[in-house]
């Protein structure tokens, strides 16, 4: 691991360390807490607390919490909670709790709990319990989910949990730019400014500027005025 800048990090003994202009740490080395503002190039990141502000490029990230501000380009990152911030490149991910804005270029997302997205995504496929993204054009292969709302514009997570209001709370906007998605399969769907091929659900409320190809539900459906359905199939 190479890091250029500055950066603190606590080591498995417990002993605080620091780094000023050029340092190197071995890529095995666990590390209870890691801390750089700078550039920072590795194989491999074994530590419990991780954040990092500036470029960030290596291989697999293995962390409890990990929080990242500015360029990240990774193979994979196994941990509990990640937030990362502008651009973000990598092949895998699996974390309990994920929240990524910017422009999001990922293989594989696996999340345990909550995946929070905004920005631009470029994905092949994603799983998670609950899942809310805010993005105004972009791609995703396939998602599966329980609960699933994809809105217009990368402003605020608010109403993230699908409650009674489900449908009455959702919000919507006339642009008619759009996120698309090849495949959605999940129990209770809200949608605003989304293509899609393929849904298959069992409640959904289609909003503002969608376009469905083709749609399987067993509940609750409802679609406003300016969206369109190409084939709705009840299950």
């Amino acid at each position: 691991m190479k890091i250029r800048g500055s950066g603190i990090y606590t080591d498995a003994t417990g002993q605080n360390r620091r780094i000023l202009g050029v340092g190197e740490l071995s890529d095995d080395e666990k590390l209870r807490e890691l801390k750089v503002s700078g550039n920072i190039s590795f194989d491999k990141i074994l530590c419990n607390d991780v954040r990092i502000s500036g470029k960030c490029k290596g291989g697999s990230i293995t962390a409890q919490d990990l929080k990242i501000s500015g360029g990240l380009s990774f193979d994979d990152i196994s941990c509990e909670e990640a937030y990362i911030s502008g651009k973000c490149e990598g092949k895998s991910v699996s974390a309990e709790n994920f929240s990524v804005s910017g422009k999001i270029e990922i293989d594989f997302l696996t999340i345990g709990k909550t995946l929070k997205l905004s920005g631009r995504p470029k994905i092949d496929s994603v799983t998670a319990d609950e899942i809310f993204i805010g993005a105004s054009d972009g791609f995703i292969g396939e998602i599966k989910c329980r609960n699933l709302k994809i809105f217009k514009g990368t402003g605020s997570f608010g109403g993230e949990i699908f409650g009674e209001n489900f449908f009455e709370n959702f919000l919507f906007n006339e642009s008619h730019s759009r996120i698309h998605v090849k495949k959605i399969d999940a129990e209770k769907i809200a949608l605003e400014s989304c293509a899609a091929d393929v849904i298959k659900c069992k409640d959904i409320f289609i909003g503002s500027n969608c376009a469905i190809e083709k749609l399987f539900v067993s509940g609750e459906c409802k679609i406003v005025a300016d969206s369109t359905v190409g084939e709705t199939i009840r299950t």
